[in-house]
């Protein structure tokens, strides 16, 4: 069985051969190999699992927008996990020279301007869960009693009026390839609201250097920027440690300016290992993150996978795994008379 990943820097190919000597017995493999190929581009990728079979059989991040064609495809499908740890967000860039996105007010007022609900079924096909801070639904210390921020454009103007910009404000989105349309959805929203937008789709690369800190094309202060639309998935499920931390604590994409208390509650985090103070800390994370609208919430992604319809996957919340997967008497690896694949 074979399947691509989302471009990145890695291996071209990566062979994992079954351990038919596995001690126990009742997690045994279910295939004998499984080949990760990250030379194919996803484009091609995609045409491949939709209308070939023997090169590719699963392939992870589908976009929203290649659903319905891969389910409409002569040997594909769509599988679908509701329980995916990422999270689609928005930075605001409180670093660069003059940054208006100190204001509380004003952060708060693009929050209540988003229809995070339209913004789901439109930017991505339905394939989402509305969340109130960062953390996903099934993320260990999501609070389901915390409420999103309300889409309320009267309060949006009135914020927008009380921190000074009664008439709006020019604000620079970017976003990369695989969010254009969500991101073209929300500029939409901000634009009701009396804000004018200038929306610029980036390719990874050019994108991390307008994000990543470690790698930027000029200094944060210079980066012109207002909101950088954004898609994280925390494999650790550990929030404190990549995703807070990564994104408002002195990490690699921090581009928050805190209060000291999100400081504060985060050693707290790391300084037991009590699993159950740990939650309820995280919670304090998130009502305060919520509060001071250090990010621009949007959605927690159902995430999508293209598949070989004679494959039958099993997803994993956490991680890609194949344990419970297998392929059926169909695939082409049996009817070639090939070893199970």
């Amino acid at each position: 069985m074979e399947g691509v990943s989302a471009p990145a820097k890695r291996s071209g190919r990566v062979i994992l051969e079954a351990n038919a000597n596995y001690w126990d017995k009742s997690r045994s493999p279910r295939v004998k190999r499984i080949v990760f190929d990250n030379t194919l581009s996803l484009k091609d990728a995609l045409e491949l699992v939709k209308s070939g079979e023997g090169r590719v059989d699963v392939i992870t991040d589908l976009s929203p927008v290649e659903t319905l064609r891969v389910a409409q495809s002569a040997s594909a499908t769509v599988v679908k996990s509701r329980g995916s740890l990422q999270t689609v967000f928005g930075q605001f860039n409180m670093l660069k020279t003059g940054s208006p996105w100190r204001d509380v007010r004003l952060r708060q007022a693009l929050n209540y301007a988003i229809n995070r609900s339209d913004m789901i079924e439109y930017g991505a096909r339905g394939n989402g869960v509305v969340i109130p801070a960062l953390i996903p639904a099934r993320g260990f210390g999501h609070d389901p009693q915390l409420a999103p921020y309300p889409f309320d454009p009267g309060k949006a103007k009135d914020l927008l009026r009380q921190a000074g910009h009664p008439d709006g404000l020019a604000v620079s989105l970017i976003a990369s390839e695989e969010m254009e349309a969500q991101a073209t959805v929300i500029s939409k929203m901000l634009e009701q609201i009396g804000l004018k937008v200038e929306l610029r789709i980036l390719d990874p690369v050019t994108y991390n250097k307008k994000t990543l800190l470690s790698g930027l094309d000029q200094p944060a202060e210079k980066q012109t920027w207002d909101i950088a639309l954004t898609a994280y998935l925390d494999p650790l499920n550990f929030p404190a440690y990549l995703l807070y931390q990564g994104y408002a604590l002195d990490g690699p994409n921090d581009w928050v300016v805190e209060q000291p208390a999100l400081r504060q509650l985060y050693e707290q985090v790391l300084g037991t290992v009590d699993r159950d103070k740990q939650r309820v800390i995280y919670q304090q994370m998130e009502r305060h993150t919520r509060d001071q609208a250090y990010f621009l919430f949007l959605y927690n992604p159902v995430q999508l996978y293209a598949v070989n319809k004679d494959v039958q996957f099993v997803p994993y919340v956490s991680n890609l795994n194949f344990l419970e997967s297998s392929v059926t008497d169909r695939h082409w690896s049996v009817r070639k008379g090939a070893v199970k694949k």
